[in-house]
């Protein structure tokens, strides 16, 4: 890979990791895997709320966390 390609890769995956987390943090506890969600709900404060989410999103595969990021940012049709 050329390192203009490789470096826009990195940005494309920066931009899916961001709004992959913004969208859980949103949604949460809804959008979260049953043992983060678990976590989730026993996290004494945000702080430890928003580590749950960088949990579920650090546990994901590429593929994994693309389908879920199109999960949640779905074109709207009209």
């Amino acid at each position: 890979m050329q390192r203009a390609e490789q470096e826009a890769l990195r940005a494309d995956q920066r931009i899916v990791v961001a709004e992959l987390a913004e969208a859980l943090v949103a949604r949460a506890p809804d959008g979260l895997e049953p043992q983060f969600r678990a976590a989730y709900d026993k996290a004494p404060d945000d702080r430890a709320r928003k580590r749950v989410v960088v949990d579920q999103i650090a546990s994901l595969t590429d593929a994994s966390a693309r389908a879920l990021h199109a999960r949640f940012h779905q074109p709207r049709v009209r």
